[in-house]
């Protein structure tokens, strides 16, 4: 991309980085489909660490229980 073209927050047009906008998910510019994350807003950080502590958590459930 050219840096003209470029809009604001978007980092390589395809990650969202902007602490300003207060949505956590938004819509990718250009592509016609698909949807990002806001990487600059505390709550998207937040949705992360849930995702990664809950996925550990069935992991280890999972790593528990040993061979069916």
């Amino acid at each position: 991309m050219k840096p003209r073209d470029r809009e604001p927050g978007w980092l390589a047009g395809r990650l969202y980085c902007n602490p300003e906008d207060q949505r956590v998910i938004v819509k990718r510019p250009r592509s016609g489909f698909g949807y990002t994350m806001n990487f600059g807003n505390w709550r998207t950080w937040l949705w992360q660490l849930i995702f990664v502590l809950l996925a550990a958590g069935f992991i280890g459930l999972a790593a528990g229980r040993g061979p069916a």
